[in-house]
């Protein structure tokens, strides 16, 4: 899994080549527009790509953007999601959904969750 942080000025271009076999690639900005082939991302937006091992280039829109961008290769793995949780079986999505409700019944008993 590879993340990286990156800065850019306004107009200024910059491509990510994944490494080989990361074919799952996604940006979250942070600060100012993005331009990522011909699509433009807003800060405080989440962008995940469709599945490649093709460069991705990006440019600049606003003043100054920042952006994390992060690729890895698929997980080996078939994964079951939950509502705010991923497992790798739905026993184990089923045992992480239970321990979260004990756990808050426990905090709302101890008047630490409303």
């Amino acid at each position: 899994m590879t993340y990286l942080s990156v800065q850019l000025r306004a107009g200024e271009r910059w491509r990510y080549t994944p490494p080989a076999g990361h074919t799952v690639s996604w940006v979250a900005v942070a600060a100012g527009p993005l331009k990522t082939g011909g699509d433009a991302v807003a800060a405080g937006e989440l962008v995940v790509f469709e599945p490649s091992e093709q460069a991705i280039d990006f440019v600049a829109q606003g003043e100054e953007t920042r952006f994390v961008l992060g690729s890895a290769a698929p997980h080996p793995h078939e994964l079951v999601l939950g509502s705010y949780s991923v497992h790798t079986s739905r026993a184990a999505l089923t045992q992480g959904e239970a321990e979260i409700r004990r756990m808050g019944m426990e905090l709302r008993q101890a008047g630490r969750l409303g």
